[in-house]
């Protein structure tokens, strides 16, 4: 015993109850860890739903057809109407998209696809009654479907000049939004625990 050299185990000391050997046991256990991880990021907040945009942001709604199918007027549009039809359409799709038409361009897609249409088939009028179709629905007016094709089909230039007035006195009555879409906060990162060994 007394040659026999004692071999003395030099390892890293540990605070009592800090060693990780029994805080691995301590954790399969079911124990509850100390402190948090660290870098550990934090949930996310559930994202806001975009705010629903009121039908009286589009204008007056509902209702008949408050420009006469019968009312040429402006002498412009009715011009348009009869020459080139693909422009005022074109310009009625713009006065949608902003009524002051101070960024407007009545060349736009619309405009193309019924110039289109109208030159290579002739049928231009099925077009023009899609997009009567999507008004009457956008303002919520009183008519059929069945309506809009007699009336594109039969009238197609007086039908293009009612589209465009009425898009004109229905937004002439918008509402403004009152409030906008707001972004969902991003991701936050708590600082890390930081717990001195001594």
């Amino acid at each position: 015993m007394d040659n026999q050299e004692k071999y003395v185990h030099n390892g890293p000391q540990y605070p009592q109850g800090s060693d990780p050997q029994y805080q691995m046991q301590g954790q399969m256990q079911g124990q509850p860890q100390a402190h948090p991880p660290m870098g550990a990021y934090a949930h996310p907040q559930a994202p806001q739903q975009p705010q629903e945009i009121p039908r009286e942001a589009y204008g007056q709604q509902g209702g008949e057809w408050q420009a006469s199918l019968c009312d040429c007027s402006p002498c412009s549009s009715c011009l348009l109407a009869w020459c080139l039809p693909c422009l005022l359409l074109g310009q009625t799709s713009e006065r949608i998209r902003d009524p002051s038409l101070q960024t407007s361009d009545m060349m736009n897609s619309d405009c193309m696809i019924h110039g289109l249409i109208n030159t290579f088939t002739g049928c231009g009028w099925i077009y023009a009654m899609l997009k009567r179709t999507e008004i009457r629905e956008r303002y919520n007016i009183e008519g059929s479907g069945c309506g809009d094709c007699c009336t594109s089909y039969w009238c197609p230039c007086c039908a293009l000049i009612q589209q465009d007035n009425e898009v004109k006195i229905r937004q002439s009555n918008a509402q403004p939004i009152a409030q906008a879409y707001q972004s969902p906060p991003g991701m936050q990162m708590p600082a890390p625990a930081y717990t001195p060994q001594h």
